[in-house]
């Protein structure tokens, strides 16, 4: 079992992602062979079906990048059938206990180091490889959303809960958390993020960001790497999309508008 991933992660190098959220294979498996070192199924926010994320990890096993599944909730009996698909990761929101992470990294991991239930299917390749279980516990990633004025507070406790891979920061409920809802640059929300990242760097736990991918140029990814992000996720089908349609409409209004009276 090989997870790109978590290899750059723990060599403490920095890696990029997207979040895909349209359910087609074909985007998955594009994105993948675009280079992205991750790729994020959103089954928090998008309607995806568990036989729709079957097939993206199928679309996606061409390429090197890693799956990961941006789950609906902190919930061992979710995490348990997409880990079974293959999946190299878990991302969980909305947790905001040191106990609830704990639950989450044990829920990714087979007995005694954690409750992950036997039964193996596409991880196993069907049965063909008679490897996976004794390399899962390393491989698979554990990964926790940091989006609540609890988690913030709880941030070192959290971080130091074994079997915790990573973080990605959740601006827009932490934001909403903190009584300042997408006021990115107010003080409440830029300190609270400084204490987190802070807490990754002293804890040696990666911590993620999100940038925006339309318009992106090498400062975008230069800024997050400085406050010492090590992974980067852009925006994915869905906004991409959203951006490059809305700029061409734009830009063909504003030709239109001169020819046209």
């Amino acid at each position: 079992m090989k997870n790109r991933l978590k290899t750059l992660l723990d060599a403490g190098d920095v890696a990029i992602g997207a979040q895909l959220r349209f359910g087609s294979p074909a985007i998955a498996e594009l994105f993948g062979c675009a280079g992205f070192d991750c790729v994020v199924f959103d089954a928090e926010h998008a309607p995806q079906s568990q036989p729709g994320i079957l097939s993206q990890i199928q679309g996606l096993a061409s390429t090197s990048a890693t799956p990961i599944i941006r789950v609906p909730k902190n919930d061992p009996d979710i995490f348990r059938v997409y880990l079974d698909m293959g999946a190299g990761g878990i991302l969980a929101p909305f947790v905001k206990t040191p106990e609830e992470v704990e639950a989450g990294a044990k829920g990714c991991r087979y007995p005694p180091r954690g409750t992950r239930g036997f039964g193996l299917d596409r991880a196993g390749r069907y049965g063909f490889d008679d490897q996976y279980f004794d390399q899962a516990n390393d491989q698979v990633l554990y990964m926790v959303i940091i989006e609540t004025v609890e988690a913030v507070e709880a941030i070192d406790e959290i971080l130091s809960v074994d079997g915790l891979d990573g973080f990605v920061v959740g601006p827009f409920d932490l934001s909403i958390s903190l009584g300042v809802p997408r006021q990115f640059d107010d003080p409440r929300f830029t300190s609270a993020v400084e204490k987190v990242v802070q807490a990754a760097q002293k804890a040696g736990i990666p911590a993620g960001t999100d940038v925006d991918a339309f318009g992106c140029t090498p400062d975008s990814f230069k800024g997050p790497m400085e406050k010492g992000y090590r992974l980067v996720l852009v925006d994915g089908d869905e906004w991409m999309l959203q951006a490059v349609t809305q700029n061409v409409i734009n830009r063909f209004s504003q030709v239109k508008d001169i020819f046209v009276r």
